[in-house]
C-alpha cells in the first residue's frame, strides 16, 4: 500500500521546474572607474550644496531656516523642501525671484537659473 507524504515533507521537496529567485537587494558589481566617478560627482554636489546652504543662512530669517532644506541641485536648478504650507506659499509665491537673485549674488560661480520649492511630507521623490 502506497502512503502519501506528510504535508511538511511534501512542501520541502525540491522542485526543478522553477529556478531559484535572485535576491533583489543585492547590487551588481560596479567598475572601479565608475565608482570613483560617482564619488567625485557626489563630492562636488555636496560642496555646491554647502555653498547654497550658507547663502540660505544669510538670506532667510533665523526662525525660518530650519524649515527649509536643500534637497536637490542639478544643472542650474536648486530644489528646496519647505515643511510648512504657509511658508511654502510665501517663498514660492512671493519671494522666489528675490531669493534666487540673492543666492546668485552670494554664490556667483554657481548661478541658479531656476529655484523650485516643494512641500515636505507629500511623498515626492
Amino acid at each position: 500500500m502506497h502512503q502519501l507524504p506528510l504535508m511538511h515533507e511534501w512542501r520541502s521537496m525540491p522542485t526543478f521546474s522553477q529556478p531559484r529567485a535572485r535576491r533583489s537587494n543585492v547590487a551588481e558589481p560596479q567598475r572601479a572607474g565608475d565608482f570613483l566617478r560617482d564619488i567625485l560627482k557626489q563630492a562636488v554636489q555636496s560642496k555646491s550644496r554647502s555653498a547654497y546652504a550658507e547663502a540660505l543662512d544669510q538670506i532667510l530669517a533665523e526662525r525660518l531656516r530650519p524649515h527649509c532644506q536643500i534637497v536637490g541641485c542639478r544643472a542650474g536648478k536648486l530644489t528646496l523642501e519647505v515643511d510648512s504650507a504657509p511658508l511654502f506659499a510665501e517663498l514660492s509665491g512671493f519671494r522666489r525671484e528675490e531669493i534666487r537673485l540673492r543666492i546668485n549674488q552670494l554664490v556667483p560661480d554657481q548661478p541658479i537659473a531656476q529655484l523650485q520649492f516643494r512641500l515636505g511630507g507629500t511623498g515626492h521623490v
